[in-house]
């Protein structure tokens, strides 16, 4: 797909409730008005519980504010040329609590795999192991520029919780 294919599903998706967004799809008034303006964007009112947990998820993301903007800043050094705001979108998502397909409402894995080959296409060739991908995004975080590593577990091989990070590929 292309990147405008993928923004307008996850639009479609924001729409419709689906999955865990926050207001707006965490992004601010002027780009969200962009984005409305790129796409048409689906008619119909949120459903009052998605608009609820859209406010809990936003409220979330304000807590996390510095946080979400290092990972979007982080995701933009990877991103496809045309795919902003996506950076914004997978930076805002990501503080949610389930897997990152689940959270943006794709319908598995595999096609988060899809979008991030599309729109990522670097941090797809550097995650050879099939990591999950918010898992992903804090271990690349995690290494300084010189290769320290400063998370908690020395090397992936050595965590207790690896079987709960990689897929099998």
């Amino acid at each position: 797909m292309l990147t405008r294919d993928w923004l307008q599903r996850l639009l479609w998706l924001y729409a419709h409730g689906e999955g865990c967004y926050p207001l707006k799809m965490g992004l601010d008034a002027a780009q969200w008005a962009t984005l409305q303006a790129d796409f048409s964007p689906p008619a119909g009112q949120i459903p009052s519980d998605c608009l609820l947990r859209q406010s809990v998820m936003s409220e979330l993301n304000a807590t996390r504010t510095e946080e979400r903007q290092q990972l979007a800043q982080w995701l933009a050094c990877y991103m496809a040329p045309d795919a902003a705001p996506m950076h914004l979108i997978i930076a805002s998502v990501s503080l949610a609590f389930n897997h990152l397909w689940q959270d943006l409402g794709l319908h598995s894995r595999e096609e988060l795999r899809e979008l991030m080959s599309d729109c990522f296409p670097r941090l797809v060739e550097m995650n050879t192991q099939n990591m999950r991908w918010k898992k992903f995004f804090y271990r690349q975080r995690c290494l300084q520029s010189d290769g320290e590593l400063v998370c908690r577990s020395p090397s992936c091989d050595a965590c207790c919780e690896r079987a709960y990070c990689f897929e099998p590929a």
